[in-house]
């Protein structure tokens, strides 16, 4: 049985006003409440009682990895300007003139007004003990985000059913790097130290008549949270063969494959590093390990998106897993840029170029935009047999839609069907598979989520040889 360190905090008004550099935070990062149990912990009379076991309490905290977040839904809610004293400048006797203007952006909690942190932990020892002292440093939380953001704190040691039974929208933490992406700040093993550095600045920032400005914050990292409904970004290499070469859609498997032993040689000939080795990043190679490890996906994109497209493979795209740094599809891009396709009996079949067709953008933008509907271009290859039974399949669909890491919670419907469902594709039966994808079923499906998620999508037994790739939105021939 596992055990996890959950800290609830109830907020007294149903209103967020953090803010997260330029714009309104929600949830909470893990940072600020660290902050905000350290201040209960040394407010008042409590900072006397402050020990030993106390600080290594809050340093066994920040050598945990970020926490499982469960946070109730909230929208942002009217935005508007305060006038308030600026009271760094006293130049002006009347007090209307020194009023300085401050942005409110609340989050306002829309069902629930509680939010969970929960730290998978160790049983027994020195885990548990500590994880006691945070539970009562808990009950003396004052405010999280504003002062006016009240709050009353609660610590509990709950098993994984107690979690699964706390109500709220689930967030995961993602160690991406990527412009654009939001972040929220958690706390390191040294950040116990920082913010007493940075409180004892604030105190001695004013020497007699000499002012010195208070430390800032910085011993923390930075993570993207995103809730389990949706995914992160997935970074890819793309490339385009040369005009007049192009890959039947029926051969995807083999124009992956191609890709595929292009990009190992490749990786043998280097000295990047990939996580798990090339053998399995590059190669696929599981070596009997449990579960799916991080690696490439070769996947081939067909020509699709009105009535008298023919289907042809031009484009092959090298993804990484969701919510990889980009590293290794920006070593796939450089390295296999003009490089050679050989079939299997080394005969040349195309160089892979920089996508340099006007018609290449929006088509790319098919199968890696984010969408709420997305609908399969070649056949999904379900991991199991469905004996002829349409539910069956159904229910093996959800299984290949967990293995892909895809949120299955997310799915608002679904549907499975033999006919294709866009211009220039073709019957499952019609597409060539690796010998010990043969036996198993193939259908194509049509996804529809709660949210948008961003592609490459592909899903099935084949997701990492070419089969199962989908499309943003219903083909035409719903």
């Amino acid at each position: 049985m596992n055990l996890h360190l959950c800290i609830s905090v109830m907020f007294l008004d149903p209103l967020f006003h953090g803010w997260a550099d330029d714009e309104p935070e929600w949830p909470p990062s893990p940072m600020r409440l660290f902050q905000a149990l350290l201040a209960g912990a040394r407010t008042g009379c409590r900072g006397v009682g402050w020990n030993g076991a106390r600080a290594d309490a809050f340093r066994w905290l920040g050598n945990r990895r970020p926490p499982l977040i469960i946070a109730p839904a909230a929208r942002r809610a009217t935005r508007s300007t305060l006038f308030v004293p600026n009271n760094d400048s006293d130049t002006k006797f009347d007090r209307q003139d020194r009023l300085t203007s401050k942005v409110t952006w609340p989050y306002h909690l829309l069902d629930t007004d509680t939010v969970h942190f929960v730290w998978p932990m160790e049983s027994g020892g020195t885990a548990q003990a500590r994880a006691e002292i945070l539970c009562r440093e808990a009950r003396n939380l004052l405010a999280l985000g504003w002062g006016v953001d009240q709050v009353a704190g609660n610590g509990r040691v709950l098993t994984d059913t107690e979690v699964a039974a706390l109500p709220g929208e689930r967030w995961r933490a993602w160690n991406t790097r990527r412009p654009g992406v939001q972040t929220w700040r958690v706390p390191t093993a040294d950040s116990l130290e920082d913010l007493e550095q940075v409180h004892q600045s604030f105190l001695q920032r004013i020497d007699v008549k000499r002012y010195r400005p208070p430390l800032k914050l910085s011993r923390f990292d930075t993570v993207a949270y995103l809730s389990t409904l949706s995914l992160p970004p997935r970074s890819y290499a793309v490339f385009e063969l040369s005009q007049g070469v192009a890959f039947r859609q029926e051969s995807a498997a083999t124009a992956a494959a191609m890709l595929r032993s292009l990009t190992c040689r490749q990786a043998k000939a280097d000295t990047h590093e990939f996580p798990g080795g090339s053998e399995t990043y590059v190669a696929g190679h599981m070596q009997k390990q449990i579960g799916t490890p991080p690696r490439f996906s070769y996947l081939a994109l067909p020509a699709i998106g009105h009535e008298h497209v023919d289907g042809m493979i031009r484009r092959l795209l090298v993804a990484e897993s969701f919510g990889g740094d980009g590293l290794h599809a920006q070593w796939a891009q450089d390295r296999l840029r003009n490089a050679t396709l050989r079939d299997e009996n080394g005969n040349d079949r195309g160089v892979l170029l920089d996508p340099w067709r006007p018609s290449s953008r929006p088509m790319l933008r098919r199968y890696v935009a984010e969408a709420r509907s997305w609908c399969s271009v070649t056949p999904v290859i379900l991991p199991g047999f469905d004996d002829g039974k349409q539910a069956k399949a159904e229910r093996l669909l959800l299984t290949a839609v967990a293995q892909a890491d895809l949120p299955v919670e997310a799915i608002e419907e679904f549907g499975i069907r033999k006919a294709p469902f866009w211009p220039g594709s073709e019957h499952p039966r019609h597409y060539a598979a690796p010998d010990y994808l043969k036996r198993f079923p193939r259908w194509h499906v049509w996804l529809r989520f709660h949210g948008s998620l961003p592609g490459p999508l592909a899903i099935g037994a084949g997701r990492h040889v070419g089969l199962g790739v989908f499309a943003a939105g219903y083909g035409p021939q719903r």
